[in-house]
């Protein structure tokens, strides 16, 4: 038995799936793909499966993890064709490789970045983008911010980096690095900050969509 990862991308119609229902769809599909996955013994048996900081439902993804234990020496010959092509839609796996040295642990997952598109109907309101630059601009701006652990006010500027906007056609797509794991923001919280600070803009569709996953220094999740 050994470890190994897979890098997935979770799309289209397969983001209303819940982290529960993906977990079965993933064992699911192993299974009619002859993935020779391991199972823990005794009387309730099941497939050790785990996926990497999960998606919130509604989002989507493209840098998904999911760590799972092969009872093989190594990784299936065409295991992602085999794996696509069972998959539901909206599921793709994009490469599995082996974790000899247990690999990078998941709590040195510090920093995600997503894609987050809001679209207007009849084209982006004038000064939008420019209000949208200033606001996050800003050496502060506060927000309640919700967890198990309750409600604070937080200083989203220090929970977010890399802030870039581009407009393209009715829609203004921002690409921005946020917090993850115990400081973990959302990107909704994007949104709530306009609503809050900048009122006068209605917001009618948002979406948001993660590109990539990093160590607290920047490295790559892999």
């Amino acid at each position: 038995m050994f470890k190994a990862r897979m890098k997935f991308a979770k799309e289209g119609r397969a983001k209303y799936i819940s982290h529960l229902d993906l977990m079965h769809a993933m064992q699911r599909s192993m299974a009619r793909c002859q993935m020779p996955l391991w199972f823990t013994e005794g009387f309730n048996q099941h497939a050790y499966v785990s996926v990497a900081l999960p998606l919130s439902t509604g989002f989507s993804g493209e840098c998904e993890f999911l760590d799972f234990n092969i009872t093989s020496e190594r990784v299936p010959i065409n295991a992602v064709e085999a794996l696509n092509d069972v998959f539901p839609e909206g599921l793709r796996a994009i490469e599995i490789y082996p974790l000899e040295d247990g690999g990078m642990k998941v709590a040195r997952i510090a920093w995600s970045q997503y894609r987050i598109t809001w679209g207007f109907e009849g084209g982006v309101p004038e000064n939008f983008t420019n209000d949208v630059v200033k606001l996050f601009a800003q050496p502060v701006v506060e927000i309640l911010k919700r967890s198990k652990r309750g409600e604070k006010m937080v200083n989203m500027c220090e929970l977010m980096r890399d802030f870039s906007l581009q407009e393209k056609g009715n829609e203004v797509c921002a690409v921005v690095t946020t917090a993850a794991g115990n400081n973990n923001m959302s990107p909704e919280y994007l949104t709530r900050a306009i609503r809050q600070y900048l009122p006068d803009y209605d917001i009618p569709f948002c979406a948001y969509h993660r590109l990539n996953v990093f160590a607290e220094d920047g490295t790559p999740f892999r």
